[in-house]
């Protein structure tokens, strides 16, 4: 979060999600565009910071959603985490592991290319949390992050045995004990 207070947005809460960890919301300068933002947590706290602090997640434990809705009720999305279609949505998929800072800045390059393409097409500006939950009402975007998933772990290069340690089931990945 603190990242993208230096890119000029504003924090507009956080709070604790089952299954996400810490979740929150954060508002442009201009207030033409939101993020939200999701930090894995896990009862498994110090093994996370040992994973994240030595790049074996390669910043998987964060996912970050970018949106502006347009005077036309149109929305472009710039996410890192797999979202669900809606009508009147343009969604642009990164890697899991792109960075929030890189999914700004891809998502401000989107936000000028489509008002060149749809001109005089304009940001609606919002001031507030409750204005942005009225917009994600009225496009349908589920923009919860979604949690890992081991294949989604998988995918990131973290070995298998891991990957079901972190999102699996820790059962599965026990070995047994000889008697």
């Amino acid at each position: 979060m603190q990242e993208l207070e230096s890119r000029g947005f504003q924090p507009l809460g956080t709070r604790v999600t089952q299954g996400l960890g810490l979740t929150g919301r954060a508002l442009s300068a201009d207030g033409s565009t939101w993020a939200d933002i999701g930090m894995l947590q896990s009862g498994l706290r110090n093994s996370w910071r040992q994973l994240l602090k030595t790049g074996v997640l390669r910043g998987a434990g964060c996912t970050a959603q970018f949106t502006t809705e347009f005077n036309n009720q149109t929305y472009l999305v710039t996410t890192n985490s797999v979202l669900a279609p809606s009508p009147g949505t343009e969604v642009e998929q990164l890697p899991a592991d792109t960075a929030p800072a890189a999914i700004a800045q891809r998502h401000m390059q989107r936000i000028e290319q489509y008002m060149r393409e749809h001109q005089p097409l304009r940001p609606v500006i919002n001031t507030c949390a409750a204005e942005i939950e009225a917009a994600l009402r009225r496009a349908q975007i589920v923009c919860t992050p979604q949690p890992l998933t081991v294949a989604g772990l998988q995918d990131l290069g973290v070995p298998e045995r891991l990957a079901l340690l972190i999102a699996g089931d820790c059962a599965e990945a026990a070995e047994p004990l000889p008697l």
